[in-house]
């Protein structure tokens, strides 16, 4: 085809037609412009095929990943329950009536408050779209604002976890430590349920030594004000997880609709 139209020029150079080789090489530029911009539009409208398909992918990866957030901020809210409730019944006792109530009974209802669960926050596919600057590939405005929105959503309540975690590791436990038998607790804990599933602690021989006080612990102001800041600190948390929940529906609403 090269050939052919070098022919054509030359033919009309030799001939002394000025004029007509200038149209002709002008319409070459223009059919060789009109090329180019097809083979570009044709490049563009496959690059944009190629997008839509990562982007689809990407899409089914982020609503598996907003599904198990959801899962486990369920989980979690459903251990501060158990300890939000404990917690009240707990303030409901007295120090001088608690030797009325059985050990057991006394030590299950402490056990309740041996949690500190917190999120784990794996969403690895949001944290590499954002990371790798593909987010971009996500078509829909809103649903976009909403992924970039989520990280400083989660790390807000996250901040509300590390302070009760902080002080159930400290205070609480330390508290719990000089007037309860941990062997006791341990017992109860043993089927407790934990982040995901039930497990089983094997406690160690009992000790005569090691004997568990409540009436005394009860009468410790100290003791009731930090428990009473844990359970204050989860009512919060499960607040604040109950609107990620939602949002997190809302997400997996929009792709959804996307994918659709």
């Amino acid at each position: 085809m090269i050939k052919f139209f070098r022919k054509i020029r030359q033919n009309l150079i030799s001939e002394g037609k000025t004029s007509k080789y200038l149209k002709y090489a002008i319409g070459e530029i223009v059919l060789v412009m009109i090329g180019i911009l097809l083979a570009l539009q044709v490049n563009s409208l496959n690059q944009r095929r190629l997008d839509r398909l990562e982007e689809k992918k990407i899409l089914i990866s982020l609503k598996q990943d907003f599904r198990n957030a959801i899962e486990e901020f369920e989980t979690l809210n459903l251990i501060r329950r158990d300890l939000i409730l404990a917690a009240k019944e707990i303030f409901k006792l007295s120090p001088e009536a608690v030797n009325e109530y059985p050990e057991t009974y006394l030590d299950s209802l402490f056990g309740k408050t041996l949690s500190g669960p917190t999120f784990n926050n794996k969403s690895g596919s949001l944290n590499v779209l954002l990371t790798s600057g593909k987010i971009n590939l996500i078509s829909n405005q809103p649903l976009k604002e909403f992924l970039i929105e989520w990280p400083g959503d989660v790390e807000d309540m996250i901040e509300d976890e590390s302070i009760q975690n902080e002080l159930y590791q400290g205070r609480y436990l330390d508290m719990l430590g000089k007037y309860v038998s941990w062997n006791n607790l341990v017992k109860v804990f043993a089927f407790a349920r934990a982040r995901f599933d039930e497990v089983t602690v094997e406690s160690l021989p009992d000790n005569p030594i090691v004997t568990s006080d409540y009436s005394v612990l009860l009468a410790n102001q100290e003791f009731l004000n930090v428990l009473n800041r844990r359970a204050t600190s989860f009512m919060i948390t499960n607040q604040e997880t109950i609107i990620l929940i939602e949002k997190a529906k809302e997400i997996i609403q929009m792709i959804d609709n996307e994918l659709k």
